[in-house]
């Protein structure tokens, strides 16, 4: 899996023009330009996915907005520092690429594209999206600084399954954390980081655990009871019967599985906290 970044000229000014305001001075230079071409203002909000499809092979119908934008100070002042902020994302996955790939197919078991487009606009702009259609990210945010890699594979894979079971959202989100923010995590830091998430799907995790382990791979006893106490999450083994074809399951599926069986898989009992030296919580 290929990251590719780079700095759009049109989508930065695209995003200079539509997204939240940054500054006065942003909103005073939106005005004039709005006052002075309010035809061609209205018109250029089409542009945004088809200059992330085209990227730098993308041509506007109208470049008369656009020009005035490239020639502004304001613009060739966030160009710069947007400029600069592609090469410090580049130096954070430079030496982690190949081991991004192995963690993210390991534990996905779903093939991901080879390369994924990264759009970087200037980082104040607070944008991380996914264009599911090209597979592609706008990344403007300083969120950089905690966890770019996880944040990022978590922008891929929820925009992968983006417009499904939505009638089972918390299921889906609370397994995609699983994959991503607690097992990729895991393997990419070398750090256990199970205790991470949104408090909201923390019991859903706890009672999906169990099955979790098994698609990991988990397939005895013995496996199961040490990746618990690694973990620090505890539960009755005896309520949960080995299924060694888990472990072929596809994320997907596994979501999947998950839906069909909610009834019963989250109804194994309520999740009790047990206070010992390090807290351990038992389903």
């Amino acid at each position: 899996m290929n990251l590719n970044f780079s700095v759009n000229e049109y989508l930065l000014a695209w995003y200079l023009l539509y997204s939240a305001s940054l500054s006065k001075e942003i909103d005073k230079f939106r005005k004039n330009l709005w006052n002075k071409y309010k035809k061609e203002y209205n018109f250029c909000y089409k542009d945004k996915e088809e200059i992330i499809k085209y990227g730098k092979d993308f041509i506007p119908d109208n470049d008369i907005l656009y020009n005035e934008i490239f020639e502004s100070d304001l613009y060739i002042s966030l160009k710069k520092e947007t400029e600069k902020h592609k090469m410090h994302l580049e130096k954070l996955v430079l030496n982690d690429n190949k081991l991004i790939t192995k963690a993210t197919l390991s534990v996905l078991k779903m093939k991901l594209c080879d390369e994924y487009p990264i759009y970087v606009v200037h980082p104040r702009m607070e944008i991380i999206e996914y264009s599911k259609k090209n597979n592609a990210i706008i990344w403007g945010s300083d969120k950089d600084k905690y966890d770019f890699l996880i944040i990022l594979i978590l922008t891929i894979v929820k925009g992968l399954f983006e417009d499904k079971y939505e009638d089972f959202k918390e299921i889906k989100n609370a397994i995609i954390e699983l994959a991503v923010l607690n097992e990729i995590n895991n393997q990419i830091s070398n750090v256990n980081t199970y205790n991470q998430g949104d408090k909201v799907l923390k019991i859903i995790k706890r009672q999906i655990y169990p099955f979790w382990l098994m698609y990991l791979g988990y397939d005895t006893k013995e496996d199961l009871l040490n990746r618990m106490i690694e973990d620090k999450i505890a539960f009755d083994a005896s309520k949960y019967p080995i299924d060694k074809n888990m472990k072929k399951m596809s994320l997907d599926e596994f979501i999947n599985f998950c839906i069909k069986n909610n009834k019963h898989i989250l109804k194994l009992g309520n999740v009790i906290q047990i206070e010992k030296e390090e807290e351990i919580e038992v389903i």
